[in-house]
């Protein structure tokens, strides 16, 4: 695959939600983003994702630090923000002006699976917001990708980004998150492609529960998803020059055993990046 060899290999911050104890599992000794940043550089990533629980204050002489140890490990800077809100998108658009960010990833947020969410209101109340902001965030030189959240589907995502109508709105594509629709991960970056600038690449599994199905998180090509496939879709057609991967993991039994699944999946799926699929490697 040409281009490959020339990709940047980033990590989102939520690769490491369980160590850094702000959502389903507490640590004793929660890490913390400088921690994190300088171990995403002494793996051998090229750049970071931050997602927004993981910055300890909106301060801006604290985002221009996170900024410059950034910098100082060599590693690009994105930003993962929170739902498509009116009370807090501009806000968000400056914290990641403040860390040096030039995309801010964000998505829509609706509950689809609830009685009575309107899908149809909900998009439109994000079309008309993304539409007004766009403008705000090329002043700043900020990119918005707006990610498939297991909120809308493919088709509703797609007529979503055309009815913003712009260059500075993309898409960001989740490839476990296609599953929750039972859509095919590799179809779907297809119909997206035009419009992809950001991606949580991943890997999924399933399977058979009691209830029904199971899908989670695993490392890089030990799921179902044809990776191979997407990132020839994501090369080739997007023309990507970045690949951001969001590893998730399952908790266990224990703290230890959690954490060391953790590490290890994200161990596991950079080299399977770098060395299986040939991401950076020139």
């Amino acid at each position: 695959m040409s281009g490959l060899k020339d990709l940047k290999l980033g990590l989102f911050s939520y690769s490491y939600r369980m160590a850094f104890g702000a959502h389903d599992v507490k640590p004793r000794q929660p890490m913390n983003l400088f921690e994190h940043m300088e171990h995403v550089h002494d793996l051998g990533f090229d750049g970071i994702q931050i997602d927004l629980t993981h910055l300890t204050s909106h301060d801006p002489a604290y985002l221009k630090d996170v900024r410059s140890a950034a910098a100082e490990r060599n590693l690009f800077v994105e930003y993962g923000s929170a739902y498509v809100t009116a009370d807090t998108i501009v806000q968000e658009l400056h914290v990641a002006s403040l860390l040096g960010a030039p995309l801010m990833r964000t998505f829509m947020g609706f509950s689809r699976f609830e009685r009575g969410t309107d899908v149809a209101e909900e998009t439109t109340r994000a079309v008309a917001l993304l539409r007004s902001v766009a403008p705000q965030a090329a002043d700043l030189g900020i990119r918005i990708a707006l990610e498939n959240h297991c909120d809308a589907t493919t088709p509703e995502l797609l007529e979503v980004i055309e009815r913003i109508d712009s260059p500075t709105v993309g898409v960001c594509v989740d490839l476990g998150n296609f599953m929750i629709h039972l859509e095919n991960p590799v179809a779907a970056v297809r119909q997206l492609a035009p419009y992809i600038i950001n991606t949580h690449f991943k890997d999924y599994a399933m399977k058979m529960e009691n209830w029904g199905f199971k899908s989670y998180g695993v490392a890089l090509g030990e799921g179902v998803i044809d990776l191979k496939a997407v990132l020839d879709v994501l090369v080739g057609e997007a023309h990507l020059d970045r690949i951001m991967l969001e590893i998730v993991s399952e908790p266990q039994a224990s703290e230890t055993e959690t954490l060391a699944l953790e590490e290890a999946n994200v161990q596991r799926s950079y080299r399977f990046a770098r060395e299986v699929l040939g991401i950076g490697t020139g």
